[in-house]
């Protein structure tokens, strides 16, 4: 099983090769895809797939916890 390359900017496994001779001639250089992010640099985040889904669903569940919390704070 191969591990996600994820960006450092926006935490997503959105990396390409940024340049054709990034790993040959010059050190590898990756680009996000994201068109908000747009980080392009050396460094990346690997990650077991595995990993990746649960961390994905710990940050679902926070950010329906934080809405929940503000919804009790507006009825208060």
């Amino acid at each position: 099983m191969t591990n996600l390359r994820l960006c450092p900017k926006c935490r997503q496994p959105t990396l390409r090769s940024a340049t054709n001779v990034s790993g040959w001639l010059a050190p590898a250089m990756y680009e996000c895809s994201n068109d908000k992010c747009k980080y392009i640099g050396y460094f990346y985040i690997e990650v077991d797939p595995n990993d990746f889904k649960l961390d994905e669903e710990t940050e679902k569940s926070e950010i329906e916890f934080d809405e929940e919390e503000e919804n009790d704070k507006k009825e208060k």
